[in-house]
């Protein structure tokens, strides 16, 4: 197996031109045995092929660890006792698989607590970063806090709000589980009147929509926000205890 080395200028202009990595897919297939009897276009077009898998595979972990997911690892795959829990596979899946800039619809994902909402909705995201669209997970709180610390005129608001209203999945967990103030209530409507029929946004609760009005505070606002916000699909999960599940198989690891 012959060795092939680029000087430092080399590299350089290889960097300059994005095609390091390309490079060093190429030249080290071009010295392999297993292609030595290869044509040079044959090993260019592979070199291509596994240069463009692997920018696809960075791509998608950026975009996963951009989103903060809480379970940053979730699958559908790997649903724990899904029959038990009276989950439906075939529309979690096709939740996964939705074209979501062509298909804008809200999804509100109800459960009681402890019944694994968080990670279904989690697992729908990372789905969404592997089909190359941009996801941002957020407790609802947390994000009424993070845009509290900015006067709107600030322009690290007006950044972070413009990108929460051009994500292309915004998913909102534990949401009104704490409840929010005016200020909450006013930036919450901007992102999603904005949102609004242009791209999706994922609710993950415990609760209904007609709580939501209850506990937002500004009732002549709250049922416009409302009705944008249950206008689209639902998906209920059973009150099947996974946090009790998972804490007795810890316990019977433990035993």
């Amino acid at each position: 197996m012959t060795t092939i080395t680029l000087d430092d200028d080399i590299r350089a202009t290889l960097r300059k031109l994005r095609l390091s990595t390309f490079a060093d897919i190429f030249f080290n297939l071009a010295a392999a045995d297993e292609t030595n009897t290869a044509l040079p276009e044959e090993i260019f077009l592979k070199a291509v092929e596994e240069t463009a898998t692997k920018r696809r595979q960075n791509n998608i972990t950026k975009a996963i660890a951009q989103a903060k997911f809480r379970y940053p690892g979730a699958t559908l795959t790997e649903l724990i006792n899904p029959d038990e829990r009276g989950l439906n596979l075939r529309q979690l899946k096709r939740m996964a698989a939705t074209p979501w800039r062509d298909q804008p619809s809200n999804v509100h994902v109800l459960a009681p607590t402890g019944a694994g909402k968080t990670y279904i909705a989690c697992a729908i995201g990372v789905a969404a970063c592997q089909a190359d669209y941009s996801v941002a997970y957020y407790r609802l709180d947390q994000l009424v806090d993070e845009l509290a610390a900015f006067s709107p005129a600030d322009d690290r608001y007006v950044a972070k709000m413009r990108r929460l209203q051009n994500i292309d999945v915004l998913i909102l967990d534990d949401f009104l589980t704490i409840g929010i103030n005016q200020r909450g209530q006013e930036d919450l409507t901007k992102i999603i009147f904005d949102r609004d029929g242009r791209l999706p946004t994922i609710i993950v609760s415990q609760t209904t929509a007609a709580y939501w009005i209850k506990k937002l505070p500004d009732p002549v606002g709250a049922d416009s926000l409302v009705s944008r916000l249950n206008a689209g699909q639902r998906i209920e999960l059973g009150d099947y205890d996974m946090r009790q599940h998972l804490a007795s198989t810890v316990r019977g690891t433990a035993e």
